[in-house]
């Protein structure tokens, strides 16, 4: 799991526009957490059979954990200045 958190750290960085760290950070962790439900989750319900009470607790759980982690990275984050090397 860190060194997913790291990865995205880095996508983060190279897709960071600009703006409220906040914003940015639940954006980008909202995405993260719709990939992750519709990748893992929904997957694990079609091959595992793990029921549905289970899929949507893992749902729930996915999306909050990776928009929780994209704001902290968002929070965390801060460019170089320009010129700055």
């Amino acid at each position: 799991m860190f060194v997913a958190m790291l990865v995205l750290a880095v996508i983060y960085a190279m897709l960071y526009k600009g703006g409220s760290g906040f914003a940015e950070g639940a954006r980008f962790g909202t995405l993260i957490g719709v990939f992750a439900v519709c990748a893992f989750v929904v997957h694990n319900y079609v091959n595992l059979n793990i029921g549905l009470k289970l899929t949507l607790e893992q749902a729930a759980a996915y999306f909050v954990e990776w928009t929780v982690v994209g704001i902290v990275i968002g929070l965390i984050y801060k460019p170089a200045l320009p010129g700055a090397h």
